[in-house]
């Protein structure tokens, strides 16, 4: 063994200033730390050279360097200097290692006779390659660890946040540990991804997917823990740290995958800007690949439409050589319905890929399907930018794109390969779709393609987009609305009239082929509809179809036929409001007796109608309005969620377009509704319903007052459907006091001038008419509190506190809010601390907006004579009466039955005043905020109530003595105000 060294002592003498200096420095700037990092690992050396058999100068860094480590171990997340020491931490950590590592690498490349002339510490030998590995650096690294593992336990979140976070740093720099040290590890980690700080399972879960071994990796414990921390975690910033790290062989993908429909946006944009870039696009499935392209480029988010599309061009692209082709060719295109979006979200970030496109013109008589798509992408993007110049350049003439369709049909009529028949129908369907966008400007390439779409409408089996191509074409090349249903009316008759003859006389093939020709015709006529403005005429060509095909489906026994009918009758009534009054009732009865399909077009008959003409319109054949909203209240408690979501959509729309008499009731229900567990499961209904809300609050005050008026009855109604969810933490709803804060979100005055201010460019002002609208949100709430349950007071009284009370509010209003919360307070309502504060916050505001110091301040006197109080005080003294009724048994303030009955009309007067004051003296003036009292001065309100109380006495026995049928009664028996 070479000998040591000869180092001064003072080197471990001085490590109290040395080792804290470094720290220092490292806290003062984010740059250096590598600089820091192999100072420390010098002053390391140092002291492993100054050791004696003891390692006292090793073990004395260690100890150093432990106790200024643990100055930072205790301060709170994102603290720069302590973070500026991490770092320091783990570089120092990564520079041993390198050291370490260059070091052996040098020994080896020495002859063996070489091997021990250039230890690094002097006590190595070169006969056992895992003792030459056994550094001071490894030695302190394992220390560090074992160290840092006990904080993992510790009681401070900080404390384990920061041991999680240097340990998540370091851990790739470690090596080769001892084998019980990592399994510890990993226990150790796979406790705290479970820790309930967030920032604590992030840095845990770092450190765990680095410890992913290479056979681990494809489904050991580590991975599944790691799995299911990504797809369960409450937290954004968790999976996303798992996300970023977890190794990503084959099995994982799927997981991964599952990402792009995160319902945190920063989450979906790494998965497509940072996690699947590097990974080749044909270790996917064609179904993951469709998927995944999908779910970006359909996504909410612009950020995260544009970084699937980066993906897409920079990524996927470079995979595929540079060639649009072969990218093409890795997707489904011919029945992808997210392919053509992808296509047109590439073209438009990267314009200059369809620009350097070439079409030669023997590509186009050998169209594959992904080269048509791509042709046809190519020039939809160039229509939709008008970009005339290379829409000439590439689109064929109308002479061509006629040879062309002629071309693929005849291919497509002698192909005996039922695989490769939906090819050439989709190369047909791509070529219709480019001839849609020719303007046609010769008159003999007109004709042509005429003739050729009236021949190809009367295959036999041709398929339903391509007959929809095909009507949109002939509209183009048609004179007017006229000369097209002129030319479709003959197309239904030739249909009709050239329909094959069947070869068999079976009754039933006879059948089946009468059926097929009746629901070609009715697909024709539907686009035909569709496309169609002018009212229907009795004198009409399209109204003879009506009455040839459309009725007599309606009234086939063949359900087939009777969808097919019920759709085209309600698009003929969307054209004639005496057609849509006359059969009405029609699409009732289909909603009530039909099932399946039929059920849901007679449904949605109903609404398009509805929505067009209105109900109150429709009315003479509904019956009343209601008769029909009941109607459809009934489809909103469907069990199908695909009808549910219609009925939802279709009375959001009637609602929004202002078509329902009585819209508050209306909306009460669809509140209810979007917040029940019931639709929990309903997407297409919740984000519809999610959208319309805002956009219906907000579009007008009229709306807004709506939503006001029903946002009290709809918490209260949703007290009982939440009462569950609230407890369940696995439903994933809105609690009751989430549904009531947003409610009230949407009553918010303030969010809809906001709204209107950015629309228009001016600030408008709120009137006091509004504020009170949206004021008498709490009032009603606080009228609520006394016959609700005890869970739903508590959230009242919170939706009084979510107001946003300003000087627009009308001070009567003020007024009123108060003296409900103080009857409040007085008669005990609320049981728990946290409605008690709420309490006490609200009559604070309340104090503040009308500039009163304290209750005591208040002249309820004077209230008592403002015409506008009266509504409070009877409703206070319905309360009291209530609470009398309750009492009568102890024969205190009850009057006799026969008394009663010998009571004038002039006393019931003077009762009712009578219990106005008796409301005023039953209020207690200190307000549920603590305020110091005065023992020493009597209550000037209740010298005032008291004097009223004598005047009001007084009036009470004139008129009694003035009754004579009255003379034996007990005036006694008369509750006085006093008592």
């Amino acid at each position: 063994m070479p000998a040591r060294k000869n180092t001064s002592p003072d080197v471990i003498a001085s490590l109290r200033s040395v080792v804290p200096g470094v720290f220092d420095a490292a806290q003062r700037s984010g740059t250096g730390h590598r600089k820091h990092a192999v100072a420390l690992y010098k002053l390391q050396l140092q002291c492993h050279d100054a050791d004696t058999e003891s390692l006292t100068g090793e073990d004395a860094f260690n100890k150093e360097f432990i106790r200024n480590l643990n100055k930072i171990l205790g301060i709170k997340k994102r603290e720069p200097s302590a973070e500026k020491v991490v770092k320091l931490v783990a570089t120092f950590v990564q520079v041993s290692y390198e050291k370490d590592m260059h070091a052996h690498a040098k020994r080896k490349a020495k002859p063996d006779g070489d091997n021990d002339t250039d230890d690094v510490f002097g006590d190595r030998g070169g006969e056992n390659e895992d003792a030459d590995m056994d550094t001071a650096s490894s030695r302190f690294a394992e220390l560090l660890i074992k160290y840092l593992l006990q904080g993992f336990q510790a009681k401070e979140k900080q404390t384990r946040m920061r041991c999680c976070q240097i340990v998540a740093m370091s851990v790739t720099s470690l090596g080769e540990i001892d084998e019980e040290l990592y399994f510890d590890l990993v226990k150790r980690l796979t406790e705290r991804i479970r820790d309930k700080e967030a920032a604590i399972r992030v840095h845990a879960a770092i450190a765990l997917s680095k410890l992913q071994s290479g056979e681990d990796s494809d489904g050991g414990e580590v991975t599944e823990a790691l799995l299911g921390l990504m797809q369960s975690d409450p937290s954004a910033e968790v999976r996303r740290a798992v996300l970023l790290n977890i190794a990503k062989p084959p099995g994982t993908l799927p997981y991964v995958l599952e990402r792009a429909r995160d319902v945190d946006a920063t989450n979906r944009k790494c998965l497509f800007l940072k996690v699947m870039p590097p990974i080749d696009y044909h270790l996917l499935s064609i179904e993951d690949r469709e998927r995944l392209l999908a779910a970006g480029v359909n996504d909410r988010d612009p950020n995260v439409k544009r970084a699937c599309v980066r993906m897409i061009g920079e990524s996927w692209l470079t995979f595929a050589n540079q060639n649009l082709l072969e990218l093409t060719s890795s997707l489904d295109v011919v029945d992808s319905p997210a392919a053509s979006k992808v296509m047109q979200a590439l073209f438009a970030a990267y314009p200059e890929i369809p620009e350097n496109l070439q079409f030669d013109q023997e590509l186009w008589g050998a169209l594959t399907p992904e080269m048509a798509f791509i042709i046809r992408s190519t020039l939809e993007f160039f229509c939709e930018r008008k970009d005339a110049d290379n829409m000439d350049k590439h689109l064929p003439e109308a002479m061509q794109l006629a040879r062309l369709l002629e071309l693929f049909g005849a291919r497509l009529e002698t192909e005996q390969d039922d695989e490769l028949r939906p090819d050439f129908e989709f190369v047909i369907h791509q070529l219709l779709l480019i001839a849609k966008m020719s303007d046609f400007p010769d008159e003999l390439g007109r004709r042509e393609m005429l003739t050729l779409m009236r021949k190809m409408i009367l295959v036999p089996e041709i398929p339903e987009n391509n007959i929809e191509a095909i009507a949109d074409i002939i509209r183009k090349l048609s004179v007017n609305e006229q000369d097209f249903i002129r030319i479709m009316v003959e197309v239904v008759s030739d249909v009709r009239e050239l329909a094959p003859a069947v070869t068999n006389t079976s009754p039933e093939d006879v059948r089946l082929e009468a059926l097929l020709v009746s629901i070609k015709s009715l697909i024709i006529i539907k686009y035909i509809l569709q496309r169609s403005f002018d009212t229907l005429s009795e004198g009409s060509s399209m109204y003879g179809l009506l009455t040839e095909c459309v009725v007599p489906a309606v009234q086939s026994s063949e359900t087939v036929l009777q969808e097919y009918g019920i759709e085209c009758l309600a698009l003929c009534c969307l054209l004639d409001k005496g057609l849509a009054v006359d059969n009405v009732m029609l699409f009732v009865q289909a909603v009530k007796q039909g099932g399946g399909e039929l059920h849901a077009k007679g449904l949605a008959a109903l609404l398009d109608i509805a929505f067009m003409y209105g109900i109150a319109d429709l009315a003479a054949s509904l019956g009343e309005p209601k008769d029909f909203v009941e109607l459809l209240y009934a489809e909103l408690e469907s069990s199908d969620a695909r009808v549910q979501a219609m009925a939802g959509e279709g009375i959001a729309r009637l609602l929004y377009a202002h078509r329902i008499p009585e819209p508050a009731d209306v909306l009460e229900e669809l509140l209810v509704l979007y917040y029940h567990p019931s639709t929990s499961g309903n997407d297409a209904l919740r984000q519809c319903l999610t959208y319309f809300f805002p956009a219906y609050s907000y579009m007008s005050s009229e709306n807004q007052a709506v939503m006001q008026q029903v946002a009290v009855s709809s918490v209260c109604r949703l007290a009982g459907v939440l009462k569950q969810q609230n407890t369940d933490a696995q439903t994933g709803g809105a609690t009751h006091g989430q549904a009531a804060q947003q409610i009230v979100t949407w009553s918010d005055p303030r969010i809809f001038d906001a709204i209107a201010a950015m629309n228009t460019g001016s600030s408008s002002l709120r009137s006091s008419a509004r504020m009170g609208s949206y004021t008498q949100i709490a009032i009603d709430a606080l009228k609520r509190i006394f016959s609700e349950s005890p869970a739903t007071r508590k959230v009242l009284i919170q939706m009084g506190n979510k107001l946003s009370l300003d000087e627009n509010t009308p001070h009567i209003q003020l007024q009123q809010m108060l003296v409900l919360a103080r009857s409040v307070a007085q008669q005990g309502v609320f049981s728990d601390m946290i409605s008690r504060n709420a309490l006490a916050r609200f009559e604070a505001t309340l104090l503040k907006h009308l500039e009163v110091e304290s209750v005591e301040d208040v002249n309820l006197e004077s209230w008592l004579e403002e015409p506008e109080m009266a509504p409070v005080f009877e409703f206070i003294s319905s309360l009291d009466g209530d609470a009398v009724d309750a009492s009568s048994d102890d024969g205190i303030g009850s009057v006799s039955e026969d008394e009663g009955a010998s009571a004038s009309d002039s006393e019931h007067d003077a009762a009712g005043k009578h219990s106005q004051v008796s409301v005023l003296s039953n209020l207690n003036v200190r307000s549920a905020i603590p305020i110091a009292a005065n023992a020493g001065t009597r209550n000037p309100l209740k010298r005032g109530r008291e004097k009223h109380i004598e005047e009001l006495t007084r009036e009470i026995d004139e008129l009694l003595e003035s009754d004579d049928d009255d003379g034996d009664d007990d005036p006694n028996s008369y509750m006085s105000a006093e008592d």
